[in-house]
C-alpha cells in the first residue's frame, strides 16, 4: 500500500511543475502513449486556466503521482511506472473525486487502464479516436473549394484584422459550441498553443467567402508539425477543422481538409494523424472519404449516473 501524501492545489509552482511534466514522460515511454493530454501539458504551471485543480501525490520528496482536473469536471491522472498497482491510482481518483471530477480520460485505453476502471465501478462514456494514414504526391493537389470560396492563412489575415486571436476564438467557439473541449478555448489558450515552438501562422488555413464584404474567415484548418531539432517532419496532423454554423452544409469540409493535407504534404509530412470523437460521424466519413482510418483509441469513465458533456463537434459534410 502506498504511503503517499496528496495534495489539491490551484496552481503548481515551477520546480513542481517540472516534477510533473518528468513523470508523465517517464509514464510515456513505458506505457507507449501520452499520460497527459496537450491541454494538461499546457496547465501544468503557474498559468493554469481558471478553475483546474491540480493533486500532486508526494512519498518523501519525491513526486509519484499527479492528477488534473479541468474546468468541465474531466480528469487526467498519471501514477510513476514504479509505483502503480499500490493503490496510488485510487487515491488519486478519489481524491479528484473530492476536487469535483466526474470522468477520467484513459489515453490509449490500456488494458490497465481497463482494469483500474471495472475495479473502481467505472463505465466507458466517450470514445476519440485518433486515425491516420501515409501522406502520397496525390496530396499535393486537394480538390477545390466550391465557387464563391477562397483559401488564405492565419499569417495573411493578421495583417489587415485588427484582432487576428480573437477573430479565430470567435470562429472557434460558434465552431465547436457543443465541444466539452474545443469550444472552452479563450483568447489566452489560443495565443498558448502559438507561442509553442511547432506552431506555423502558414499552417493555419482560413476559408473565406468571397462575397462577403469583410472577408472574415467562415472556417479554418489548422494544421500541426511538431520536429526534433535536426530532424525532418514526418508525421503532420489536422489539429482542427472548424466551419462556422452559418456555413455547414455547403461542401466546405472536405475540400478544407484537402488543404490540410497538401501543405502537410507540401512542408515534408509523409504521414498525417487526427483525433476525432467516435459518434462524430459525419467528421469520421469525412476522414474516412479522405483515406484515414481508426489507429487507436482514448476513452473517458465516467461513475453511473455522473453528467457526461455532449461531445459534438462541428459538422462535417
Amino acid at each position: 500500500m502506498t504511503g503517499a501524501q496528496l495534495q489539491v492545489q490551484p496552481t503548481l509552482t515551477v520546480e513542481n511543475a517540472e516534477a510533473v511534466t518528468r513523470l508523465a514522460a517517464a509514464a510515456a515511454e513505458v506505457d507507449g502513449v501520452a499520460a497527459l493530454s496537450e491541454a494538461s501539458r499546457l496547465a501544468v504551471g503557474p498559468d493554469s486556466p481558471a478553475g483546474t485543480r491540480h493533486i500532486i501525490a508526494r512519498d518523501g520528496t519525491q513526486i509519484t503521482g499527479y492528477a488534473q482536473v479541468w474546468p468541465d469536471d474531466s480528469a487526467e491522472l498519471v501514477v510513476a511506472p514504479d509505483e502503480r498497482r499500490r493503490g496510488l491510482g485510487r487515491l488519486l481518483w478519489e481524491h479528484a473525486r473530492g476536487a469535483g471530477a466526474e470522468r477520467v480520460w484513459a489515453h490509449g485505453d490500456l488494458p490497465a487502464a481497463q482494469r483500474f476502471a471495472q475495479a473502481l465501478g467505472l463505465r466507458p462514456v466517450r470514445a476519440l479516436l485518433k486515425m491516420g494514414r501515409p501522406l502520397t504526391a496525390d496530396d499535393l493537389s486537394p480538390r477545390p473549394l466550391p465557387p464563391g470560396y477562397a483559401v488564405t492563412t492565419f499569417a495573411a489575415r493578421a495583417e489587415s484584422a485588427d484582432d487576428p486571436v480573437g477573430e479565430l476564438q470567435a470562429l472557434n467557439a460558434a465552431a465547436f459550441a457543443h465541444h466539452p473541449e474545443q469550444g472552452r478555448l479563450t483568447t489566452a489558450d489560443l495565443r498558448a498553443r502559438m507561442a509553442e515552438p511547432w506552431f506555423d501562422p502558414e499552417g493555419l488555413l482560413y476559408v473565406v467567402d468571397t462575397e462577403a464584404g469583410d472577408q472574415a474567415p467562415i472556417a479554418f484548418h489548422w494544421t500541426k508539425i511538431e520536429t526534433e531539432p535536426g530532424h525532418a517532419p514526418t508525421t503532420g496532423e489536422v489539429y482542427v477543422v472548424g466551419v462556422s454554423p452559418a456555413y455547414q452544409g455547403r461542401g466546405l469540409a472536405g475540400p478544407l481538409t484537402d488543404l490540410g493535407l497538401a501543405h502537410l504534404a507540401a512542408r515534408g509530412c509523409t504521414e498525417v494523424v487526427l483525433y476525432v470523437d467516435g459518434d462524430n460521424t459525419p467528421a469520421r466519413r469525412t476522414y474516412e472519404r479522405a483515406g484515414l482510418r481508426v489507429l487507436t483509441t482514448d476513452r473517458v469513465y465516467a461513475p453511473a449516473g455522473s453528467a457526461v458533456p455532449e461531445p459534438e463537434s462541428a459538422r462535417q459534410d
